[in-house]
């Protein structure tokens, strides 16, 4: 009987070890995301914020503090793509503005070495309007294939 009961007992320290050590790692990579996410948004936040210079949307005409959130709160995490809002004053959300914004968001990552995961560039615009003053516009780091995967189901819903 007390044989079985120490094998009971090694069984129920062994169990709690394994969930332990589990909790940890998943704690761990939880930081290690977290950590990845918070240092691709500061990329993007400079990719965004020296195109936007480039278009010519210097402060006095903008209100350059960039509101931003993790598009990856919704859509789960490992997800590098940001949705920010710009207070403008003039209207300016069009075509045009979009392709040029486009091409300096790839102009800033080839000057700063930054590289996509597959044939994607490395910044993808996944939406872009405006509502009065505010400017929004979800911008897309494809630095994984999470993000990748993410923009493919967003290009399916958007074909919908």
């Amino acid at each position: 009987m007390i044989k079985l009961q120490n094998a009971v007992f090694f069984l129920i320290i062994f169990f709690l070890i394994i969930a332990t050590g589990g909790f940890i790692f998943q704690h761990v990579r939880k930081i290690k995301r977290t950590k990845l996410q918070q240092t691709n948004k500061k990329l993007t936040d400079a990719a965004l914020a020296e195109s936007l210079r480039r278009l010519g949307l210097s402060k006095n005409k903008i209100s350059f503090e960039i509101s931003t959130s993790r598009l990856s709160d919704v859509w789960g995490s490992g997800i590098m793509a940001y949705e920010y809002e710009v207070k403008m004053q003039d209207k300016v959300a069009d075509d045009k503005f979009k392709e040029k914004l486009f091409v300096y968001l790839q102009e800033y990552a080839k000057q700063n070495h930054l590289i996509s995961i597959g044939d994607v560039p490395v910044f993808v615009i996944s939406d872009l309007w405006q509502e009065d003053e505010i400017l929004k516009i979800d911008i897309t780091y494809t630095a994984n294939e999470k993000t990748i995967n993410y923009l493919k189901d967003v290009s399916r819903v958007d074909l919908k």
